[in-house]
């Protein structure tokens, strides 16, 4: 099993060595010989601009030839090794010829139609080099579907803009419009789609797909409705070019005892100290009076480690089932809303935090979900809203581990095949997340389908317990988990699981 290192710390403006790696290929090109363009160059520096401020490696290329733009995609082709997300960004001239797309450079030969195809970027080779790399999210953007003039000069040519591409798995692909029609090259010192894309791409915890449709409908509105941008996707998970991170006026800095809250140490004559030894005492007698004792505290007099401490043994005493910990929790927003808007960041910061981490501030190799559903039912109040930014910041070095971010309120979509089954069971065969199996046998290495049936122990659950600790399994809200089946079973049947089954991706 994968061990985790510890956060030694956690602050508002630390972003971890290891989030994810971002690469693009940006290329302008407008110094035709015959027909140039305005805007290209400017779209493409502007575009790589703003992808270097989001985070992206960038290589940018204007007005290249062909040769150029060539080694540039190898280039390109050779960094996406370690990469997560591969961008590639056009603007230019672009064709069809043949039902086939081609991206043209600088020194394209226009004079035949062979020769202009032969002097070209294929499209399908910048679409198989995003492929073919291990990054599981591929972007193209295409500000190419410019009237070519040249195309009047070949004969029986009458194809107009680019044609509709296929986009493998894990790819979007963005027209400047829609197949088959052109865009103009625009009045400002940008492209109408790309002067769109610009207004939104940096906008906060938007998903590709929303972002594009903003950008649809800014440039509809721009261009009295004349161009319609278009997209083409085959994306698996969720993607966002900025998703925020906390950097209001509350500090999110413990320190390394409360993070690692095994060696925190409470003092005596601080009374938040004192309910803190108490509740850590797995001691039913003394964690029920100190959880009541809590409406006595005077909160001005604390400090934030003891708060994020206090959140965490609050959690861990309601999963143990303390009596007054519980009812707590049922009641945890309005408990939260009492207090302070500081005390109450602190507080919730250590209850999240303790779901994910363990004693020692190790990433949980088993998340502690028992009151998970309590916990999240705040993640959409926004009052709240700065300790789901927080425990999000914390966790983006985990994301690949992850099938739901705290704060992202989105739906998390898993597809069950099962047996049609008799007597109202049927067996649970594979689970399916973005369209990855993430259903293991008890090694955690052998997916259910690949399993030899006479090694595994099965039993029974009824559907509700199913569901239930498989939302628990991910580590995602009930309300959040929206389970298709290719049988779909009555609320009071039963399902056949291995024993001790694992939910887990694969790249985890």
């Amino acid at each position: 099993m994968e061990s985790f290192p510890p956060i030694n710390n956690v602050g508002r403006d630390q972003i971890e060595e290891n989030t994810m790696i971002k690469k693009a290929l940006c290329i302008g090109n407008a110094a035709y010989r015959e027909e140039a363009l305005a805007n290209p160059t400017n779209d493409a520096r502007d575009v790589a601009g703003q992808l270097k401020a989001l985070g992206f490696e960038c290589i940018e290329l204007t007005d290249a030839t062909i040769t150029e733009m060539q080694e540039a995609l190898k280039r390109f082709s050779e960094n996406l090794g370690d990469a997560e997300v591969g961008l590639f960004f056009f603007a230019g001239h672009g064709m069809q010829i043949d039902g086939d797309n081609y991206l043209t450079a600088v020194n394209t030969d226009f004079d035949k139609e062979l020769d202009a195809k032969y002097s070209s970027l294929p499209l399908n080779k910048v679409i198989d080099t995003l492929e073919r790399g291990e990054n599981p999210t591929s972007i193209i953007i295409l500000d190419a579907c410019r009237n070519n003039p040249y195309e009047r000069r070949w004969r029986g040519v009458s194809s107009r803009g680019l044609a509709p591409v296929y986009a493998p798995k894990g790819t979007i692909i963005a027209y400047a419009t829609s197949p088959g029609q052109v865009a103009s090259d625009g009045h400002g010192s940008n492209g109408a789609f790309t002067a769109a894309l610009l207004k939104h791409v940096a906008r906060q915890n938007v998903s590709i797909e929303d972002l594009f449709k903003r950008v649809r409908n800014t440039l509809s509105a721009a261009t009295s409705g004349k161009q319609i941008s278009w997209e083409h996707t085959c994306l698996m998970g969720d993607f966002f070019f900025n998703q925020a991170i906390l950097t209001d006026e509350f500090i999110a800095e413990y320190s390394k005892h409360a993070i690692s809250d095994t060696d925190y140490k409470t003092r005596s004559g601080r009374p938040v100290d004192e309910i803190i030894a108490k509740l850590g005492s797995c001691n039913w007698y003394q964690q029920n009076p100190a959880v009541t004792a809590l409406n006595n505290i005077n909160w001005a007099e604390t400090e934030k480690d003891e708060l994020f401490v206090l959140g965490r043994n609050l959690y861990q005493t309601a999963c143990g089932e303390s009596k007054t910990a519980v009812p707590y929790f049922s009641q945890l927003h309005d408990k939260l809303s009492a207090l302070d808007d500081e005390v109450a960041f602190h507080v919730l910061n250590g209850i999240l935090y303790e779901i994910y981490f363990d004693s020692h501030g190790r990433f949980r190799a088993k998340k502690k979900t028992e009151k998970m559903d309590d916990v999240f039912s705040l993640e959409e109040s926004p009052p709240f809203t700065k300790s789901f930014d927080f425990i999000r910041q914390v966790l983006m070095q985990y994301e690949k581990h992850l099938f739901y971010m705290p704060g992202s309120a989105r739906d998390v979509l898993v597809d069950i095949v099962n047996t049609e089954g008799t007597d109202e069971k049927s067996t649970v065969e594979s689970i399916s997340v973005e369209g990855q199996d993430v259903f293991y046998t008890s090694d955690g290495e052998t997916l259910v389908t690949n399993a030899d049936e006479e090694d595994e122990f099965y039993y029974t659950q009824h559907v509700a317990q199913f569901e239930s600790g498989l939302a628990y399994a991910m580590v995602t809200p009930t309300r959040r988990l929206k389970l298709t089946y290719t049988h779909t079973p009555s609320p009071g049947s039963s399902l056949v699981v291995p024993y001790d089954y694992r939910i887990q991706k694969a790249s985890a």
